[in-house]
């Protein structure tokens, strides 16, 4: 069994040196936020060039935490406020939180954006309370319980990113989203000359897609070249790169169509049926803006309304699920290895003190 607890220095040597020789297979991962019968969900992808694995923890509420941000004059601390449930990715990322939702319905989700990197070198200190990449999806959804207040709040210089400390101590480029249950949609994202841009939007515009490089706004040029109304898509493009997806993913969901009358679990077949057939992405496919190769290992489907989670574990395509508010009575951090238990066989996941894994 993996344990969770690694020794703090041990563990930065390694994921530095992991990260370090993985730099080149990060254009990958996919999120859909759309409105649906039962209520707002989303469903999300991890793909990596490694395989990845996945460890949901329950935070409740009164936790007292803190990020390190060496390079930042102020570092963040928070308390709990919402419970909340963070998907940790430890096999590879040794500790990122990249996805999260709360009680209140929020959820943010952290995604790569390799174009950002460059970027990192001008942007400036707000004098803020920063947050680490580690932990800002932690964060974001144990401090709020809307996007408007997530973002009103970044606006106000309440909180920043710490992009000069990078993921253990490797500068990476990534983008934020923030979605409510409510639909509303936030995407934040490193520009030119060190400047952040929050792109706001709900669940019918271009922001329920998300993806990685480029830029949202280049995204934009490029899917205005095609026609999505097109149903035929005969100008679809096919390739697993991130604008490819990203169009993928526009058309698909522009044109599913959620019966009014049909169950959560037929909804949601359909929800994951229009997402897998344009942004999962297969093992051994090359892209072709990086000559990488990568694959979808894991994926979250949740529903931000009724707190029904499905975890899918795409290596072996076992299953395994849980409902959020059975987590509600947890007073201490409890942690449930979904890959492990799914390959287990477990249908319904098992949470226990993290420590114990």
């Amino acid at each position: 069994m993996k344990s969770f607890t690694l020794n703090k220095i041990a563990t930065v040597v390694l994921a530095a040196a992991s990260l370090a020789g993985t730099v080149g297979t990060a254009s990958a991962c996919s999120r859909f936020t759309l409105d649906t019968p039962h209520g707002v969900s989303t469903v999300r992808s991890l793909d990596w060039g490694d395989q990845l694995g996945n460890v949901a923890q329950v935070n409740p509420v009164d936790m007292k935490n803190s990020s390190e941000a060496p390079s930042y004059k102020n570092a963040m601390k928070w308390t709990t406020k919402y419970h909340a449930i963070s998907q940790m990715e430890w096999d590879v990322f040794h500790g990122v939180a990249s996805d999260a939702i709360n009680s209140e319905g929020l959820a943010a989700s952290l995604l790569y954006m390799d174009d950002s990197k460059q970027f990192i070198k001008d942007y400036q200190d707000t004098g803020a309370p920063a947050v680490s990449f580690l932990d800002v999806i932690r964060y974001i959804t144990e401090t709020y319980s809307t996007t408007e207040q997530a973002v009103e709040a970044f606006n106000n210089n309440e909180w920043q990113i710490a992009w000069a400390d990078g993921l253990h101590g490797a500068l990476h480029g990534l983008h934020i989203s923030i979605q409510d249950k409510s639909g509303d949609i936030a995407l934040l994202q490193l520009n030119e000359d060190g400047n952040m841009v929050v792109h706001r939007g709900d669940t019918s515009s271009d922001l329920r897609v998300m993806t990685n490089a480029p830029l949202q706004q280049e995204h934009r040029e490029y899917v205005a070249k095609v026609d999505l109304n097109d149903l035929k898509a005969k100008d679809i493009p096919s390739s697993i790169s991130s604008a490819d997806r990203n169009l993928r993913g526009l058309f698909n969901t522009q044109h599913v169509a959620f019966k009014e009358d049909a169950s959560w679990a037929q909804t949601r077949g359909k929800f994951l049926s229009s997402f897998n057939s344009g942004n999962l992405v297969p093992q051994d496919l090359i892209d072709p803006v990086n000559g990488e190769t990568y694959a979808t290992w894991t994926q979250f489907t949740y529903n931000h309304d009724n707190g029904d989670f499905l975890f899918t574990n795409y290596d072996t395509r076992a299953q395994i699920g849980y409902n959020f508010n059975e987590t509600l009575n947890f007073s201490k951090t409890m942690c449930a290895d979904t890959v492990q238990q799914a390959n287990d066989g477990l249908s319904n996941a098992v949470f226990t003190e993290c420590g114990t894994h």
